[in-house]
């Protein structure tokens, strides 16, 4: 009786799993399905529409040959490499000081990171708006920052307090004899962070190059706000040409496949760095 029972629970949570994995994988199939349409102006609406019009890659080839797709996608790539530049150079530092030392404040400015960190949502709105607005008065003035390179700056600023706090958490775990025995040899505070204890951290440097490139690559009100060219503006224009009913769906799924791509790699290639970094930064 109880082999039975057992059997009947073990089915039933395959069932339940199988089904579970089929409702995940049914978005990612069906918007391949679409980028692979014969006929991109089709919205696939069941399996005949493939069998009627077959399948075909041109969709990605004129998305990839489309000159608004190079150059959002040159400006996306150069926005999202000098933000995890800027971000390693920042909050590395930033992360240690926290993490080694004692000084007025500390405990006060973590306290309004994690506030700050936590927030989110609403006030964040407000806080581009605002940083918008400054913008414009400063241009009133021939101060002109509204420009590409000036996003990484604010991506930078937003990544800040969680990210100090995470990679500060993890360095609380890292024996302080490496930077000790490299100040007494008379390192400098630059060789001691960048030679010493960067090194032994690459989860750390993992974890900050993935959420300072995917807020990079993947961010779009700050982008369209500001009027400049991104991957996020050039998909958003396409969904609202649907709206106008100008789009077509095949090509859309193909730009945003291609748009998702770079992220998928860099999650599956990091994922054994996250799941430590997170784990020793969770510790502290």
């Amino acid at each position: 009786m109880f082999r039975a029972s057992l059997t009947i629970l073990k089915l039933t949570a395959t069932i339940l799993g199988v089904f579970i994995a089929v409702s995940l994988a049914y978005p990612l199939v069906y918007i391949i399905a679409q980028a692979l349409i014969g006929n991109p102006k089709v919205l696939i609406t069941s399996f005949e529409d493939l069998i009627r019009y077959g399948l075909s890659t041109k969709n990605f080839a004129y998305t990839l040959q489309d000159p608004e797709f190079h150059r959002a996608f040159i400006n996306t790539l150069f926005i999202a490499t000098l933000t995890v530049i800027l971000a390693i150079f920042v909050i590395i530092p930033s992360a240690y000081a926290f993490s080694r030392f004692e000084f007025l404040g500390k405990n006060t400015l973590l306290y309004y990171y994690l506030i700050v960190s936590q927030a989110g949502g609403g006030l964040a709105v407000i806080a581009v708006l605002a940083l918008y607005i400054f913008f414009l008065r400063l241009a009133a003035y021939g101060i002109g920052l509204i420009r590409l390179e000036v996003l990484p700056f604010v991506y930078v600023s937003g990544l800040i307090p969680f990210q100090t706090w995470l990679i500060k958490s993890y360095f609380d775990q890292l024996p302080r004899e490496l930077d000790e025995a490299a100040f007494v040899d008379g390192a400098s505070w630059f060789t001691i962070i960048f030679r010493v204890v960067f090194p032994a951290s690459k989860a750390a440097f993992i974890i900050i190059t993935l959420l300072a490139y995917m807020s990079a690559w993947g961010e779009f009100i700050i982008a369209n706000i500001m009027g400049l060219d991104t991957l996020g503006k050039y998909i958003y224009v396409m969904a609202v040409a649907g709206e106008a009913g100008l789009m077509e769906p095949g090509r859309f799924a193909a730009a945003a496949l291609l748009y998702a791509i770079p992220m998928i790699i860099l999650f599956v290639v990091s994922q054994e760095y996250i799941g430590e970094a997170y784990r020793l930064g969770m510790k502290g």
